[in-house]
């Protein structure tokens, strides 16, 4: 009886450890990928090295976003207060500001591989 106990205890404890063990080695999705796909960019953008497609024939990719544009750039165009290529983007971003930084300095970080 004792040697079953034992054993049950032993394999509950595998499990568990199993289990917190899996949950630690999850992936976790970046804050900006997160907003980024809650403000619904996706729309007109995808991010190819992230996964993330449009279902928009024309999107535009963002994964080399951060080899040419800076943060305070990025903020500032999705604030519709500077142009880029002589336009401006076709909606101002809705969020916070802490949001917008957090999804700027997200696009930043996606550079081509060097």
């Amino acid at each position: 009886m004792k040697n079953i106990v034992f054993y049950l205890l032993f394999v509950a404890a595998i499990v568990a450890l199993f289990g917190f063990a899996f949950s630690m080695a999850q992936e976790t999705v970046p804050a900006g990928q997160k907003i980024f796909l809650e403000s619904k960019c996706t729309a007109c953008h995808s991010v190819n090295t992230a996964g993330i497609t449009s279902n928009k024939k024309e999107a535009v990719d963002l994964s080399k976003t951060g080899d040419n544009l800076n943060t305070n750039f990025i903020t500032r165009y999705l604030n519709k207060e500077v142009k880029q290529n002589d336009k401006l983007h076709k909606t101002a971003f809705k969020g916070s500001a802490e949001n917008l930084n957090t999804l700027a300095s997200w696009l930043t970080s996606l550079q081509s591989a060097k």
